[in-house]
């Protein structure tokens, strides 16, 4: 018997351990996206405007208008370096160029030269325990989405972006945009949370919650709100012990309007588990130690015979009060009559309170 309990536990110990190592590695996770907006003619190109931003802090934007890379704070400039900073501008140089070059192969059929091309470029990479997670482009014309490339793996959505296929896959083409990403993506990211945290990291709040249907089955539920960094652990167990212990079902990790994150977790037990002695188990970079989270008990319901029996004894008492009250003033009522009717009885005092003696 005891070998068959240290059988059973081996394995959850083994999944506790792993979620432990888990916990233990994961460190921030951070996103650095960057769009690029073009817009010009087959003459020229009139507007470029490049946006960076981290973990949803704008860190920098250059305008063409002015030809200014502004920092959002004079300590992201110092922490990227002059250098880093030169390079910068010449690359802005190099992607004004490239866009020019795009909106006029837009435009080479186009008989009215003065018609506004409008180009858009999104780019976004990630690192999670400092690992590059993976990045991720997005190209758009005129507010319709063309096409996208996740690493290296490029999927057009239009007839007409097959126009941009050739250049797009070209050897040069994909050079620059793996040194791009590489240098301008996850190396300017690197360097700047080297010095800060774009943003604050804040611990997840956990509410749990217990469902019980008509036909007696469970469902117990476990949400996580506003917490950042998004990597979160959330998991079930029963008694203590980790396992499959019904259909659990999850929202996924989903942003808040605050840039904070949402995680549900719901499991329906099987119908014969009454959700007794369950706990929610939530780990977050922002928690020193796992968070536990109890399930509520199941309410006890009274019996409608309890209160039919309760609020029968409280009549009963109360009219055995009222039939002993009419009792006793009939009873000093009878005494009062039989004093009047005694010569030299009195049942007054000079203070006017009732008392009664006999005279003699």
């Amino acid at each position: 018997m005891e070998d068959q309990r240290l059988k059973g536990l081996l394995p959850s110990w083994l999944l506790l351990v792993s979620l432990f190592d888990m916990r233990e590695a994961q460190e921030t996770y951070h996103k650095h996206e960057i769009l690029f907006t073009a817009v010009g003619t087959r003459r020229s190109l009139t507007e470029l405007l490049i946006t960076h931003v981290i973990d949803d802090v704008k860190v920098c934007s250059y305008d063409k208008h002015d030809g200014k890379l502004v920092f959002k704070y004079p300590w992201i400039s110092k922490v990227l370096g002059t250098e880093y900073i030169k390079k910068k501008k010449k690359t802005i140089t190099d992607i004004e160029m490239n866009f020019r070059s795009v909106v006029k192969h837009i435009t080479l059929n186009d008989t009215k030269s003065h018609t506004n091309q409008t180009l858009q470029l999104f780019a976004d990479c990630e690192l999670d325990r400092d690992i590059q997670v993976g990045s991720h482009i997005q190209f758009a014309l005129n507010g319709g989405l063309h096409g996208k490339i996740d690493d290296d793996d490029w999927v057009f959505f239009k007839p007409e972006a097959e126009q941009f296929k050739i250049f797009l896959q070209s050897g040069f083409q994909t050079a620059l945009r793996r040194h791009y990403i590489q240098e301008h993506c996850y190396g300017m990211m690197r360097k700047i949370l080297q010095y800060s945290n774009m943003k604050e990291n804040v611990p997840p709040e956990v509410t749990i919650g217990r469902h019980e249907a008509t036909d007696g089955r469970v469902t117990l539920s476990c949400t996580a709100r506003g917490f950042f960094p998004p990597s979160i652990l959330l998991h079930w167990e029963k008694d203590g012990w980790l396992g499959i212990w019904g259909q659990e079902i999850s929202s996924g990790t989903l942003p808040n309007a605050d840039n904070t994150f949402y995680l549900r977790v719901t499991m329906e037990l099987q119908l014969e588990d009454t959700g007794a002695y369950y706990t929610c188990v939530v780990e977050h970079s922002e928690l020193s130690i796992p968070a536990v989270y109890p399930v509520p008990r199941k309410p006890s319901k009274e019996r409608p015979w309890d209160k039919v029996l309760g609020a029968l004894a409280v009549v009963i008492l109360v009219l055995s009060c009222v039939v002993a009250f009419i009792m006793w003033k009939k009873k000093t009522g009878k005494e009062a009559q039989f004093l009047n009717h005694i010569p030299g009885a009195s049942n007054k005092c000079e203070s006017g309170h009732p008392v009664y003696y006999f005279g003699g």
